[in-house]
């Protein structure tokens, strides 16, 4: 969980996040010093109830924002109750939060499922900023954030054939470019084929380029 905590935490504008499970439970926090654990816990517990009681009303929350005055919770549920909870910058790149949880969620859901009783103090970063009191909440287009879900499998099929193409150094070229391709605006699949040639540029070699892409190909 630490790992995929700290990729997250690497996001321009991410000042840090935790994880809670469906029972209440802390599971994995990396937040600026200002951030206490019972304050962790407080949020965790009222972000946990907020998506039961969705549930229970038959809303299907796929993301909650909630607007600070200086910053901004984005909340992304999980299966069976819990949350991801990312404490950002107002102006953070949500497509880019969104493409890359989309990439990370299967692998977050397998570290909750198999994480050991609730942590009691969280790892703090350097940076720090003030909670503040919320003001206003929204939810995020459902359909963007279904498309960034139905990315994830071709993404990774994607990577794969990268893989076979230039080798294990393959996973951080496909991050990299992703960050790059996903500056440009909401992804969907129409837009792989751009995805495709920021990724040929980063192959630079013809040959190897033409077999990457009879590999993708039929994914678009």
């Amino acid at each position: 969980m630490d790992s995929l905590i700290k990729e997250i935490n690497m996001l321009p504008g991410v000042f840090g996040c935790f994880v809670c499970r469906g029972n209440q439970e802390l599971v994995a926090a990396t937040l600026p010093p200002s951030f206490k654990a019972d304050t962790i816990k407080t949020m965790g517990n009222l972000l946990t109830r907020t998506i039961k009681m969705g549930a229970m009303t038959n809303l299907d929350l796929t993301s909650i924002d909630f607007k600070f005055e200086g910053s901004l919770l984005i909340v992304k549920p999980l299966a069976e109750g819990a949350v991801l909870a990312m404490v950002c910058e107002l102006d953070v790149n949500k497509s880019l939060i969104n493409m890359t949880i989309s990439m990370l969620i299967n692998d977050i859901q397998n570290a909750v499922n198999k994480a050991p009783a609730a942590i009691e103090q969280p790892p703090v970063q350097a940076e720090t900023i003030q909670p503040q009191t919320i003001t206003a909440a929204s939810a995020e287009p459902v359909r963007e954030q279904r498309e960034a879900a139905a990315l994830t499998p071709v993404l990774e099929a994607i990577k794969d054939a990268l893989t076979y193409a230039i080798g294990p150094i393959a996973g951080q070229i496909m991050k990299e470019t992703i960050e790059t391709w996903a500056l440009q605006g909401p992804k969907s699949k129409q837009q792989l084929p751009a995805l495709a040639t920021l990724l040929c540029d980063e192959i630079n070699d013809k040959e190897l380029e033409a077999e990457f892409m009879s590999r993708i190909r039929p994914l678009f």
